[in-house]
């Protein structure tokens, strides 16, 4: 699913990279081209930046079945994976696009987006208007078997035939979702590929045809050609070579505090309470810090109120830092199902540390993991 672009004048070879929006593991099992090529780029390119939209939105798609032992312990007995909007609860914590996308910031490298997400909601908005066909703008999003099948044998004209076998039934769907949108992204990657070199990463289903990506860059004097797959790393090879970049030290001076996210945080500007958060889309977990400027007051009095908790869990009193009094428990939120929580007060300042995401998360030891790693000076 990796293409070499070069001619046309390019002083250094740029990359495409056909992706699928799913976090299912099959399609994770890259070549150490893509590595390379991930490497040598200056600049990845990207369809357009989904993750400000799930900001104040849960994206688990149904809801947690955990129990509470006779200590208020969280387990579970459900076997039954969660459904996101991504993927699956069991699945990688990012679908395969947002994945390379955190890979990438974390690495220093720029991201350029080729389209806006408004431009990418109307195109499908446009559809259901035309269709009278009410579906949801996540409802295309393509994780059955069939087509996963046909990405990992990197059959793109396989999974243009079933996109549009799968759009079919709306009028004017394929070309106004895929054809038109191809036409913009190929405009804007020839006007990247002339000033950085460029892994530009781009939706599978958009390469193949005489109207797909790979063919309009022809047109515009590019030479495209496949990638040989190759595999000289080992997986432990490369998993060591990335880990460093699997995770975001966190430092905000202003607010007085440091934490370790997987990636840089979305930091909410629309409220009174400061609120950064980030989110695993495939897996359906947040990691969220919230703190509002607060007078003084006893917060254990107040602390079941704000928790929030099932009858039959428990709120613990712990230590935060060394010597912060705090409580901890699973409890609601106004836009959540149930939730992780850490809450204490520091310099008049009420602190919740807030995770969620499926069964097996809410049952790990991920949420404390990400509390403790939270540090206030």
């Amino acid at each position: 699913m990796l293409w070499k672009i070069s001619g046309n004048g390019l002083k250094k070879n740029c990359y495409l990279f056909g992706s699928f929006h799913t976090n299912d593991a099959r399609v994770f099992n890259f070549s150490d081209s893509l590595y390379f090529a991930l490497f040598q780029s200056d600049v990845i390119a990207l369809e357009a930046d989904v993750y400000p939209l799930f900001l104040y939105e849960d994206v688990r798609k149904s809801k947690v079945n955990i129990k509470f032992d006779n200590f208020g312990a969280p387990y579970t007995t459900e076997t039954k994976p969660i459904k996101t909007k991504y993927g699956y609860e069991n699945g990688k914590p990012q679908f395969l696009d947002l994945y390379l996308q955190t890979l990438a910031q974390n690495m220093g490298k720029t991201t350029y987006f080729l389209e806006t997400i408004d431009e990418q909601q109307e195109a499908f908005e446009t559809i259901y208007e035309k269709s009278q066909k009410k579906q949801k703008f996540e409802d295309f999003t393509l994780v059955e078997n069939k087509f996963i099948s046909a990405y990992i044998k990197g059959n793109i004209d396989e999974l243009r035939s079933l996109v549009e076998e799968d759009l079919k039934n709306s009028e004017f769907a394929y070309e106004r979702i895929i054809n038109q949108r191809n036409i913009k992204m190929a405009d804007k990657l020839d006007s990247l590929f002339k000033k950085k070199s460029t892994l530009s990463i781009i939706g599978a289903a958009h390469l193949s045809g005489n109207k797909g990506i790979i063919q309009l860059l022809k047109k515009k004097g590019y030479i495209v050609r496949p990638v040989q797959v190759s595999t000289y790393l080992t997986e432990e090879q490369k998993k060591e070579s990335l880990n460093k970049y699997h995770k975001w030290n966190y430092i905000d001076q202003k607010h007085g505090f440091s934490a370790i996210f997987g990636s840089k945080p979305i930091i909410d500007t629309n409220s009174h309470i400061y609120r950064t958060i980030y989110c695993e889309l495939g897996q359906g977990n947040a990691f969220i810090i919230e703190i509002e400027n607060i007078k003084s007051f006893d917060l254990s009095k107040y602390i079941s109120e704000i928790m929030r908790n099932p009858e039959d869990s428990k709120i613990n009193k712990i230590v935060h830092q060394d010597s912060i009094v705090a409580y901890e428990g699973i409890g609601y939120e106004n836009y959540n199902d149930l939730c992780w929580k850490r809450i204490f007060l520091h310099n008049n300042r009420l602190i919740k540390l807030i995770c969620y995401g499926g069964n097996k998360f809410m049952c790990s030891n991920r949420p404390k993991l990400f509390f403790d790693s939270v540090i206030f000076e």
